[in-house]
């Protein structure tokens, strides 16, 4: 039976745009200049390019049968059951970094501007509207991500202006002065999942119109996403240096709070922040989708929504109990979490090999 093909190329490019920003910029530029130091301008250009690799992957895999979900006909390329054993590896990828990135809002909320709140009320009520764009569907998750990226684009360009006379200028000569190129590769694996995780596109591919352009559609938005978080990790270079920026938890929120327009708009940083929650929003509701689309389409269900809410439990649930602080979650992310992330995002890698010895074979006899 045919997919009805509800999401264009524009708003598949506009959501991984978002998609890029919301973390990387608030969550794991610390970790980036903590790690990276002065060469973490290349680690986001080699992440962007394994992210794409990986991408380029599960979009030759789906485009073998574009009209058909991965989760039908998988069993036909591995076998049934190491085809329910990878997705149920993949359910628990997507929902696991739902709860990172929900434990990160958490924190972030709970430490800057509602201390006295216990923690798990912010994440419930995070998931609590997470869960109900689930439930209305991917549609809806689309439209609001190209919805809210004009807003977004629009604070990115205009911050570079307004930060623009407290930079260091002269800082700017370290970035192509300090760095060692033997090894790159090696301190950017952790972030090549940053952008690996558009493999999802796979789960979806159906719902995409015109879906022969779909890679072109990521690269794009790719290079428009390295491009912002280029532009925040040189203006927090600029403005704090290399070492104070791999201090602080946030220091992008610490560059906008920088920001002074007048004396009636002495503090830009909540404007801003509920710009960018809006990003995490629906970065949040589709990794939490995912695992309920497959979920249902497992169990041979045409409906996602009865399990919209229980999905979203577990994601709270994994979210409260992840890690102790914000200090293990951080060193969670960069040793443990990269070695499970690319092994799930190379999965697809597994089906297209099987696709090909299947017609290898199909094609001697």
């Amino acid at each position: 039976m045919a997919v009805m093909q509800r999401i264009s190329q524009l708003e598949l490019g506009l959501l991984f745009i978002l998609f890029h920003f919301s973390t990387a910029t608030g969550f794991l530029m610390t970790l980036l200049f903590s790690t990276q130091a002065y060469q973490g301008w290349l680690t986001i250009i080699v992440a962007a390019a394994g992210g794409l690799l990986i991408t380029y992957i599960s979009i030759v895999l789906a485009k073998q049968r574009a009209g058909e979900f991965l989760v039908h006909y998988g069993k036909e390329l591995v076998g049934r059951w190491l085809h329910i054993i990878l997705m149920i590896a993949s359910c628990f990828f997507f929902i696991h970094l739902a709860g990172i990135v929900l434990r990160q809002v958490t924190d972030f909320m709970v430490q800057v501007y509602l201390p006295t709140t216990p923690s798990w009320v912010v994440a419930a009520l995070f998931t609590f509207v997470v869960t109900m764009a689930v439930r209305i569907g991917i549609e809806a998750i689309f439209r609001c991500a190209a919805g809210f990226f004009l807003i977004t684009f629009c604070v990115v360009v205009i911050t570079p202006f307004l930060v623009a006379n407290e930079l260091n200028y002269d800082r700017s000569i370290a970035l192509l002065t300090h760095f060692n190129a033997a090894s790159l590769f090696s301190k950017s694996y952790p972030f090549i999942p940053w952008f690996g995780e558009m493999y999802m596109v796979v789960f979806i591919f159906p719902f995409i119109a015109k879906s022969q352009k779909t890679f072109r559609s990521l690269l794009w938005s790719t290079v428009v996403s390295a491009f912002i978080i280029e532009i925040n990790f040189v203006l927090c270079f600029l403005l704090f240096g290399s070492n104070l920026s791999g201090q602080m938890n946030y220091p992008i929120l610490e560059m906008l709070r920088f920001i002074r327009i007048g004396d009636f708009l002495e503090n830009l940083d909540p404007i801003f922040v509920a710009i960018w929650l809006a990003s995490l929003f629906i970065k949040v509701s589709i990794l939490l989708y995912i695992p309920v689309l497959i979920s249902t389409q497992l169990m041979g269900l045409k409906d996602t929504r009865p399990f919209s809410f229980s999905f979203g439990a577990i994601m709270l649930g994994i979210s409260i109990h992840l890690v102790n602080n914000s200090i293990e979650l951080n060193q969670f992310i960069l040793k443990s979490w990269p070695n499970f992330a690319l092994f799930v995002e190379c999965l697809p890698l597994i089906y297209w090999i099987m696709s090909l010895i299947k017609k290898h074979r199909a094609n001697v006899s």
